[in-house]
């Protein structure tokens, strides 16, 4: 009996022994299993921050002006400058305004075909003041960069519409891979005017061109987008009180409205 109870010790001790060193094998395990872990945690966080540091835009010092610019921070369709007894018309937009997406949509194409024509001239001039009060860099500012950007290479004219066919309403409307690539690919822009209209883009190139159109926005307290100007006189496109339509979408209802409107205020360029 006293064999059989030292051998059931000695079986009991190296059971027990046997059982510390699987625990301490399972613990160097998962040990190294946590260290492992936090390793390519560090490694995930790295490559995140390296990412964005790389995808950060920062705005150069080399600000820019576009090439059609007016002195009113306005940038001219076509380059045509405002002539003597032709009307110039003045649009004040927010690239985030879903009123003015619905007035480029119906009249834009009936505005551009007046310009082509030679009847009117034409300024584009953009505010962000839906970004929110003091707020630079939002998705209008941001649209309003890109869109002097495009004029930059010659397609203002097409980035602008394209912008508007393609807008969304809400918070996150202009991300910059939209702004950036798939915008200006829709309004044609490829090979070198790409990789440039690019360039400016993420340099914020015409940031403090497009803040100063902002500020003018304020200064000239304009109070609302869209707003059409000829001569200083006000487009009225429909009327609130009798719901009216005042500007039907067609050549001869606007021409008609704003050679009114031109004569009105003395047929001056503002």
């Amino acid at each position: 009996m006293a064999n059989n109870s030292s051998l059931s010790k000695r079986a009991a001790l190296r059971q027990q022994q046997e059982l510390d060193e699987r625990n301490k094998r399972n613990k160097r395990i998962l040990t190294a299993g946590i260290g492992l872990l936090a390793v390519i945690a560090l490694v995930v966080v790295a490559i995140v921050v390296t990412q964005a540091i790389s995808r950060r835009t920062t705005v150069t010092e080399a600000q820019q002006t576009p090439p059609n610019a007016t002195e009113n921070y306005g940038i001219l369709i076509n380059g045509k400058a405002p002539q003597e007894g032709v009307p110039h018309v003045v649009i004040w937009e927010d690239f985030q305004c879903p009123g003015c997406k619905a007035r480029e949509l119906q009249y834009g194409p009936i505005q551009e075909k007046l310009v082509d024509d030679g009847k009117i001239t034409l300024e584009i001039r953009a505010a962000h003041f839906l970004d929110g009060q003091g707020v630079t860099g939002g998705d209008s500012h941001k649209a309003a960069m890109a869109a002097a950007a495009a004029d930059a290479v010659g397609k203002f004219r097409e980035y602008h519409a394209v912008v508007y066919q393609n807008s969304t309403e809400g918070r996150g409307a202009f991300p910059d891979n939209k702004l950036r690539d798939e915008f200006a690919k829709l309004a044609g822009i490829e090979g070198d005017d790409l990789k440039k209209f690019q360039e400016l883009y993420q340099t914020r190139a015409f940031f403090d061109w497009t803040d100063n159109a902002n500020t003018k926005f304020g200064v000239d307290q304009i109070p609302s987008t869209p707003t059409y100007l000829v001569s200083g006189q006000r487009l009225e496109f429909y009327d609130e009180a009798t719901q009216a339509v005042l500007i039907e979408p067609t050549e001869e209802s606007m021409m008609a409205a704003i050679n009114e409107a031109f004569e009105a205020g003395g047929k001056k360029h503002d």
